[in-house]
């Protein structure tokens, strides 16, 4: 999986080809409809180098030749429009004028590099078109009043969420979201990726059994792998790593190492990671084991949710 960053530079080459493709095309159009116009651009080329020169030759005959450069123009002009064409047609096409579709303006990165980068960023999120609309605005505390207990715990749960998802890569925080099937654990999980999109940090979202059916595939199958060995290192330089669903997956001692290696790398090197599981911290160590219920349990801030099964 390519980086949100390589993405964004490659539609931005992909405008200029597709701009110069346009250019050449318009050129080609006006030359066959108006083969004068050939002649005013040799001009023009011709008086441009004369104006570095003069520029060179310390400014003698500059204003002479830039006037004469002005006419041409003109006239350039005046025939695109006697020929039903507009004054601007053979100019350079950009999508962005501030950038020149290059995506920097003088050495530091355009607004429209900045909106294809968040745009790649929350693509590589891997979150389904449904829980892009899961955010805290939608987080509907309707569901769980009737149960005052249910409504305070919920309630804590969703500040929590929001305080994590708005602090995690300064406080280099990681969270363990527990609780019942059906409680409001993976949409908790949607609004702190959708948060984090927001605030622009790079988030890879995927269930437990599907990022140790992808571990596994790299570590025992051969060939093939290489978009997996993307993905990997996609997820491994990500801000912000949520896995939802953990002991919903065929646990093996493969997956109960690879489960520990990741908690652990990640937690050295200070990513955020967020897991959700509906077991408790019992039920952990007797699936994984006593060491990685104890780093879960004990290096990650452990959020509750509490009530009936919502689905």
């Amino acid at each position: 999986m390519k980086s949100a960053y390589a993405l964004a530079m490659e539609e931005l080459n992909s405008r200029q080809e597709k701009n110069k493709a346009e250019m050449e095309m318009r050129h080609g159009e006006v030359l066959i409809k108006v083969p004068e116009m050939a002649k005013i651009e040799t001009a023009l080329a011709k008086e441009g180098t004369n104006l570095l020169r003069a520029v060179l030759d310390g400014g003698r005959d500059f204003e002479k030749i830039k006037s004469e450069i002005q006419s041409l123009q003109e006239k350039k002009k005046n025939l695109l429009k006697d020929n039903g064409f507009s004054e601007d047609y053979l100019d350079d096409i950009y999508e962005c004028s501030k950038c020149r579709d290059t995506g920097f303006v003088d050495g530091l990165r355009c607004d429209c590099h900045k909106m294809l980068i968040n745009k790649y960023i929350a693509k590589n999120s891997n979150l389904s078109e449904l829980m892009r609309k899961q955010t805290f605005e939608n987080f509907d505390m309707g569901l769980f009043t009737g149960d005052e207990k249910v409504e305070k715990v919920m309630k804590k749960a969703c500040g929590e969420a929001l305080k994590f998802s708005n602090s995690f890569d300064e406080e280099k925080s990681s969270l363990l979201i527990m609780g019942a099937a059906g409680t409001g654990k993976t949409f908790l999980s949607s609004c702190i990726a959708n948060r984090a999109l927001e605030r622009g940090k790079t988030v890879y979202y995927v269930s437990a059994f599907q990022i140790f059916d992808m571990f596994e595939k790299i570590h025992f199958e051969k060939g093939n792998t290489e978009e997996l060995l993307q993905t990997e290192k996609y997820i491994n330089d990500a801000d912000l790593l949520i896995i939802d669903d953990l002991g919903t997956e065929f646990v093996t001692q493969f997956t109960a190492a690879a489960l520990f290696n990741l908690v652990n790398s990640r937690l050295i090197e200070e990513k955020s990671t967020v897991i959700s599981t509906n077991l408790n911290k019992d039920e952990l160590a007797d699936l994984y084991s006593q060491r990685i219920a104890s780093r879960l349990t004990g290096e990650y801030k452990v959020i509750l949710t509490l009530g009936k099964d919502l689905r």
